[in-house]
């Protein structure tokens, strides 16, 4: 989430302080978001081809 958003959630009347506080934790959500995406292309990948693989192609 936004530092905005998780400032409503918590009801810290600053953005500096929602910011100061949770702003370390900020690099591992990155990462974490990162890595859900590699998962999701690299499935994504496997399923399409073997997708392609069952595709027989005419002979010309």
């Amino acid at each position: 989430m936004d530092v905005r958003t998780v400032q409503g959630q918590l009801g810290h009347a600053s953005i500096v302080l929602t910011a100061d506080t949770y702003t370390s934790v900020l690099p591992e959500l990155y990462h974490e978001a990162a890595e859900a995406t590699a998962r999701l292309v690299l499935t994504t990948a496997r399923t399409t081809a073997r997708k392609v693989r069952r595709i027989r192609l005419p002979q010309t």
